[in-house]
C-alpha cells in the first residue's frame, strides 16, 4: 500500500508541479494555487515520492517520505485555515479545494507511512 501510494501521489503532485510552471498569478481552473513557491515545493515532493514509490529503496526510507510529505501536507492544510496565503507565501491564496487536497493527501500519506507492510513471502512449514 505505502510504495503505490507514494506513486500516485508523486504523480499527481508532479503533474500538478508541471502544470502550475505554466499558469503563474492565478488558480488552476479557477480551483487550485499554482504560485511559483508551491510549485517549486511540489517539485521536491514529486521528486521525492517518485523516487521511494518506484526506486529501490527501503521500507524505512518509504515510510520516512510518506510521513514527511503528509506531515507537511496536513501542516500546510491547517495553516491555510488561519491565513489562505500561508502568510505572503502564496500570493494567490489557497482556496478551499486547496485545503482539502492537502488535507486529504496529508492524512493517506500519514496512514500509508504507518500501516504495517505484509511480508509476501510465504513461511517455511516447521517440521
Amino acid at each position: 500500500m505505502a510504495r503505490w501510494t507514494a506513486r500516485i501521489l508523486g504523480i499527481i503532485v508532479a503533474l500538478l508541479a508541471v502544470v502550475g510552471f505554466f499558469v503563474e498569478g492565478e488558480h488552476l481552473a479557477g480551483i487550485a494555487n499554482v504560485d511559483l513557491t508551491l510549485d517549486v515545493a511540489r517539485v521536491v515532493i514529486a521528486v521525492a515520492l517518485l523516487w521511494v514509490g518506484f526506486g529501490r529503496t527501503s521500507a524505512s526510507a518509504l515510510r520516512a517520505v510518506l510521513a514527511i510529505v503528509g506531515i507537511m501536507y496536513v501542516a500546510m492544510a491547517l495553516l491555510a485555515f488561519a491565513d489562505s496565503t500561508l502568510f505572503g507565501l502564496l500570493p494567490t491564496g489557497f482556496t478551499g479545494f486547496d485545503i482539502g487536497f492537502h488535507l486529504v493527501t496529508g492524512i493517506i500519506s500519514v496512514i500509508a507511512a504507518f500501516v504495517p507492510v505484509r511480508d509476501r513471502a510465504p513461511v517455511a512449514a516447521r517440521a
